[in-house]
């Protein structure tokens, strides 16, 4: 028997990305859990839970943020390591593009090549940090905000 995967549960069939809303922002944010649904099928939801979990931490960070707790000094909330980050964006990279494919106009889109260019020239380590910055530093900022990181530009952590 499988263990139990942190942060969803099924409820009647039916997965949920699940995260308990700390005491302290309850009341801003008028809940004490947040639930995303994820589908009925087990491969699928759990496809979908990390990129899930990563919206309903957001949702935290910014009842913090209007709480004006202060976590400047303190570890992040819900820290992930680089490669947790980078599999969660991963996920929400392919559900957003489940939803263009949905779009009769996306089979007229075309392949950025140039952006192809620039990310493997980002995993071959050979761009600069500025180049890097403008590639991926809004997606870095969107999972500091969401407390999954407090490493600072230019840090080895």
């Amino acid at each position: 028997m499988a263990g139990k995967i942190r942060n969803m549960v099924n409820r009647s069939g039916r997965y949920h990305a699940r995260l308990v809303v700390p005491k302290d922002l309850r009341g801003i944010v008028g809940k004490t859990e947040l639930r995303q649904p994820l589908g009925g099928d087990y491969r699928q939801a759990l496809r979908l839970l990390p990129g899930a979990v990563a919206q309903l931490q957001h949702r935290i960070a910014t009842a913090e943020r209007k709480a004006g707790v202060a976590r400047n000094n303190a570890a992040p909330r819900y820290p992930l390591a680089p490669d947790q980050i980078a599999l969660s964006h991963y996920n929400q990279r392919l559900a957003f593009d489940d939803e263009l494919r949905n779009d009769q106009r996306y089979a007229s889109t075309g392949i950025d090549y140039l952006l192809v260019d620039r990310l493997r020239e980002a995993v071959a380590g050979t761009a600069s940090d500025e180049e890097l910055q403008s590639l991926v530093g809004h997606q870095i900022d969107r999972f500091r905000a969401a407390g999954n990181l407090d490493a600072k530009q230019g840090s080895d952590g």
